[in-house]
């Protein structure tokens, strides 16, 4: 079996979680105790220097893991019809390399997590851009997640799975809200046996479009244990066939994340200590 890590979308979040006056910067190293794995969203607005990185390999335990988005330039297209394909900016790739190299050093690098907008059409140019991504990163995880509904609806789902094997890039699988052309639907795949990523992003179907305010408002949801055991079965397969599980709970209102994360945990019997506040 390969190993199935469980944590949170991002660690600056979690209202609740974190005892009371806690220093921002401490915070890694608090949620580091209880989850083994996070999600790092702040390298998509801005690639962070070498030290903000090597801070963070120095507040986490060896074996830690990171998964990290890289920056918005190279996932983003225009938010219209017809938008062009993100660019394959070697300058940027090569930028955002050298920032999170104390990740690779220390060997806590999980992955390289492109998440793509709804505007992401599948077409040809945007099919081809995803055969370049390996070449930007070389040797590296790389995982794609979609968020438009013609990459994985029932006619181009098969074709879209393919290429990702081809290309040797991991499908990151989502539980979300099937509402309209902006989600795609829990299909259930590995692509790439050296690692699976599922994020979990709740089953708000009123929010899910909505994109001004706090994004906690947004994802805000609180799963079911009978929600959670519809992937037990998938979650386990995945160790199966791949060598690592990367799991994130993107709901970050209040300390919702967390208490989802424990709660899958428990139907996995993953072991880990007791959550403050939370069991």
């Amino acid at each position: 079996m390969g190993r199935l890590l469980v944590g949170t979308s991002s660690w600056t979040d979690h209202e609740g979680f974190y005892p009371p006056g806690i220093e921002a910067r401490e915070r890694l190293r608090f949620y580091a105790r209880y989850f083994p794995i996070v999600e790092v969203n702040s390298t998509y607005y801005a690639i962070p220097s070498r030290r903000v990185v090597q801070g963070w390999v120095e507040r986490t335990p060896p074996g830690f893991v990171f998964d990290v988005k890289p920056p918005r330039q190279l996932t983003a297209t225009p938010e219209q019809p017809g938008g062009e394909a993100p660019v394959p900016d070697a300058d940027i790739a090569h930028r955002f390399l050298d920032a999170i190299e104390p990740l690779i050093t220390a060997g806590k690098l999980g992955a390289i997590t492109f998440q793509f907008p709804p505007s992401y059409r599948n077409t040809e140019e945007h099919r081809e851009y995803l055969r370049l991504l390996p070449e930007l990163f070389p040797d590296l995880p790389l995982s794609v997640e979609f968020r438009r509904r013609d990459w994985l609806d029932a006619r181009h789902a098969q074709a879209t799975l393919e290429l990702l094997r081809e290309s040797g890039l991991s499908y990151t699988m989502v539980d979300e809200p099937q509402v309209g052309i902006g989600c795609v639907p829990p299909i259930y795949a590995v692509t790439n046996p050296r690692l699976a990523v599922v994020r979990f992003h709740g089953r708000n179907a009123e929010t899910w479009y909505r994109f001004t305010g706090k994004t906690g408002e947004r994802f805000n949801w609180e799963y079911r244990r009978e929600e959670l055991e519809e992937w037990r079965p998938k979650l386990l397969r995945a160790a199966a066939e791949a060598q690592e599980v990367h799991v994130f709970f993107n709901t970050n209102y209040g300390n919702q994340g967390p208490r989802n994360a424990v709660l899958l945990m428990d139907l996995l019997g993953i072991e880990h200590p007791p959550l403050p506040g939370i069991g």
